[in-house]
């Protein structure tokens, strides 16, 4: 990974052979192996460009709600994203992702009126939000109280 002082940039490479293959990541944290899906013709058992793109998107958000957050002095104790994406296609129209959902559950001391200050705005959306998204992106955010430090 190289860091600028206005960018970030990262690697990742796929070997292919055959219905499957193997995802590497630059830093050497992400190894996977990968597969065509079943729903596709192939063998399955791997991750596949889908389910990357969705953990791709969750990781995204969720950096971007932390940072917001910091920015802003809110603590919070934890957050939970879940993403789902959607891989569509017909005569017309090649594979393509059609749909991107996220729902993110966070958790803090802070009061719930607080998050429309850690939402990523339409003017500052943060990466997760960019030119590669997908054309059916939704959000929604739960905000919920931290539970009392135990005695």
């Amino acid at each position: 990974m190289h860091s600028g002082s206005d960018a970030v940039e990262a690697n990742a490479s796929v070997s292919w052979t055959g219905w499957s293959g193997k995802v590497t990541g630059g830093s050497g944290a992400l190894i996977a192996d990968t597969a065509t899906q079943v729903e596709l013709g192939g063998p399955g058992g791997g991750t596949n460009p889908e389910e990357l793109l969705a953990a791709a998107l969750a990781n995204c958000y969720t950096s971007t709600l932390t940072s917001l957050a910091r920015a802003r002095h809110i603590e919070l104790a934890g957050i939970l994203t879940k993403a789902r994406t959607r891989l569509a296609w017909d005569k017309d129209t090649p594979h393509h992702i059609a749909q991107g959902d996220l729902t993110v559950r966070i958790t803090a001391d802070a009061p719930e009126d607080r998050d429309h200050r850690c939402r990523p705005h339409r003017r500052h959306p943060g990466p997760a939000a960019g030119r590669g998204r997908a054309r059916g992106r939704r959000e929604q955010l739960q905000w919920a109280r931290a539970p009392a430090p135990a005695a």
